[in-house]
Order: structure tokens, then C-alpha cells, then sequence
């Protein structure tokens, strides 16, 4: 099965890192990522492709790559379960790079 890299709590920030390890960073022209629900199929993490994705925040953090979170106010109206987060790099000359699915799990906290 593929990793879970992270797990956060309903009505916490999420932040990831995305590694600039590919390309050129002064060549990079846009970025976005989404989170989507995801799902376990045949011993597997996958995306819920029924799922609407919400738009995360991009934050430059200079040649280490870029921050990119969800604030706390908007995993307070999720559902806990497993996401996937989702990356792409334009780049120069129309090039685009869709970095690999990275999963997390959103939990209740123990104590509410």
C-alpha cells in the first residue's frame, strides 16, 4: 500500500512541503495544488475522482521549494478520512510537471 506521509486533526492547519527537485526554480511561471478526498481500493491509496478538490495556499520558500497548506478554519469542515494533495509546476515554455500524489489522514481529536 502506498504511505500516508502526515496525519492532522480536523480544525488544524495542514502544511506539506513540496522539494523543488525538479527543474529550475527561476524558470518556474506558476504553481497550484488541490486537496481531494481519497480512498483505499485494491490494497491501494487512491483519489476519490467523484470528489470536488479545494484549492490549497502556495507559499515560495525560496530554493527549498514552496509550503503548501489549508488553513485550520477550512479542515474544520472536513470530514475525517484520508486526502491526497495534489501539485503542478508550470514551468517556461508551456511545460507542466503534476508532482506525486502525496496522502495524508485527518482524525478527530481525542478530546473535543
Amino acid at each position: 500500500m502506498n504511505t500516508v506521509i502526515g496525519t492532522f486533526r480536523i480544525g488544524e492547519e495542514i502544511v506539506v512541503a513540496l522539494d523543488a527537485t525538479t527543474g529550475d526554480l527561476a524558470t518556474v511561471t506558476g504553481i497550484a495544488a488541490k486537496i481531494k478526498p481519497a480512498q483505499i481500493a485494491a490494497n491501494r491509496i487512491v483519489l476519490d475522482d467523484t470528489a470536488v478538490g479545494t484549492d490549497m495556499l502556495i507559499n515560495p520558500q525560496g530554493a527549498a521549494g514552496w509550503l503548501i497548506s489549508l488553513g485550520h478554519m477550512s479542515t474544520a469542515n472536513m470530514p475525517a478520512g484520508l486526502y491526497g494533495i495534489d501539485a503542478k509546476l508550470s514551468f517556461a515554455g508551456s511545460v507542466e510537471i503534476t508532482d506525486q500524489t502525496a496522502f495524508i489522514a485527518l482524525t478527530k481529536a481525542a478530546v473535543a
